[in-house]
């Protein structure tokens, strides 16, 4: 696999964007319920998390004064550092299920039984180190950045900034899961790959995020059903550019145990 991507990586590939968005299709309407549940479970224990840590940061007393405050906070050292530091703990704790989301998409490409347990498979096994410090990369990169341009009183630059790293790491979770790269090789290799097709990957990710937001049509309650497409969207352009391979039995070892 990684001769295989790495000549890729050296000598280029041909993108089909309808067959991609065709293949994304599939595999969305094979996930979206499960992986739907997947997200109401995962948003429900995250909303609770907020509520307390707020409630023990800020008080009860001053939450009808903190978004007016807000404003003013971003600008001081300690918003800041604490932007940074809850970026970390967040990212460490969400990227594993990302990953997760991906993992339902290839048992569906697999035609595998899909299982809600398998969005929790890689908080632990040989990818999760690999999974949680290349997130933190990014999302550090990322907050650093855009922090930095509003600042100086670039905003929008800042938000440039994040849709252009969230644009070239976007093969970044598959090259570690299904490429079996380590967290500098897949950042790395994401963004040569990317540089490939830059432009055929944008669009794709323009449509997966336009068809993620689908669901704010139907009360909004639906998005949680059409965010399914974005993992979908990621896993088919992997397929399409290097493809996955079939997991052996030691390369699943350590994951069954969250198998619901």
């Amino acid at each position: 696999m990684k001769h295989k991507i790495n000549e890729k990586v050296d000598n280029g590939y041909s993108l089909d964007l309808g067959k991609v968005i065709d293949d994304s299709f599939e595999i969305f309407k094979k996930t979206f319920m499960i992986s739907g549940l997947g997200y109401l479970l995962v948003g429900i224990v995250m909303a609770v998390l907020y509520f307390f840590l707020f409630i023990v940061v800020f008080g009860v007393a001053d939450m009808a004064n903190f978004v007016v405050e807000l404003e003013v906070m971003k600008t001081t050292s300690a918003y800041i550092i604490g932007m940074l530091g809850f970026t970390v703990v967040y990212t460490a704790l969400i990227a594993p299920l990302n990953a997760g989301f991906l993992k339902l998409c290839y048992l569906a490409k697999k035609n595998q039984t899909l299982e809600i347990g398998a969005i929790f498979e890689y908080y632990k096994g040989k990818y999760a180190k690999d999974i949680i410090v290349g997130s933190i990369i990014i999302s550090f990169a990322t907050v650093c950045l855009s922090t930095l341009f509003e600042l100086v009183g670039l905003s929008f630059l800042g938000f440039i900034v994040q849709i252009i790293l969230s644009w070239f790491t976007i093969l970044f979770l598959p090259l570690v899961i299904f490429g079996n790269q380590n967290f500098g090789e897949a950042i790395e290799k994401s963004v040569k790959l990317v540089v490939k097709q830059p432009f055929h990957i944008l669009a794709a990710l323009v449509i997966a995020f336009i068809g993620a937001l689908l669901g704010f049509i139907a009360l909004c309650i639906g998005i949680l059903f059409t965010i399914p497409y974005w993992p979908a969207m990621t896993f088919a352009l992997y397929d399409n550019i290097i493809g996955v391979e079939e997991k052996s039995i030691i390369d699943e070892i350590g994951t069954s145990e969250f198998k619901l």
